[in-house]
């Protein structure tokens, strides 16, 4: 799979994102808008790796996207998953609504669930005088995939 063909260049996300960037001092070449692209097509957390074999082709390379996502994490454009062995996913957050994960430990599945149930506590934490408050919260278990034929581990 290469870069999505569908996300044109005046697609709203875009433009925001591309707006983040030259806000926040960066030039918007042409490798981060292929990864900006890759990212805003794919509806969940995707590895370094995988947006890598995505935009190699045009001379792309591994350390180029790692730099690029750092930035899109610092500047507020994708927001960092976190697995139980230690590897990160990526995800697009510009212009789409706060969500938490269910991943698979087996398959690595990810899933978005859209509700949030710390929201509250995050509003409390900035009551009591805290600012740029944030939380992060994913939760692990076996799909329904892997689970079948296997006994139940709760």
């Amino acid at each position: 799979m290469s870069i999505p063909e569908e996300i044109r260049d005046d697609d709203p996300l875009l433009q925001q994102a591309v707006g983040m960037l030259k806000k926040a001092g960066h030039r918007v070449t042409q490798p981060r808008v292929a990864i900006l692209k890759i990212l805003i097509h794919k509806k969940a957390p995707i590895k370094i790796e995988d947006i890598h074999n995505r935009v190699k082709k045009h001379n792309c390379d591994l350390a180029t996207v790692y730099r690029c996502i750092a930035a899109f994490e610092r500047i507020g454009i994708v927001r960092r998953c976190f697995f139980p062995d230690g590897s990160s996913l990526f995800e697009f957050v510009v212009g789409r609504e706060h969500h938490h994960h269910i991943i698979c430990t087996c398959c690595q599945k990810v899933e978005n669930i859209d509700v949030c149930v710390v929201d509250g506590l995050e509003r409390l934490v900035h009551n009591r005088g805290y600012r740029n408050v944030s939380h992060m919260l994913e939760f692990f278990g076996v799909c329904e995939e892997c689970s079948r034929g296997k006994p139940d581990e709760n």
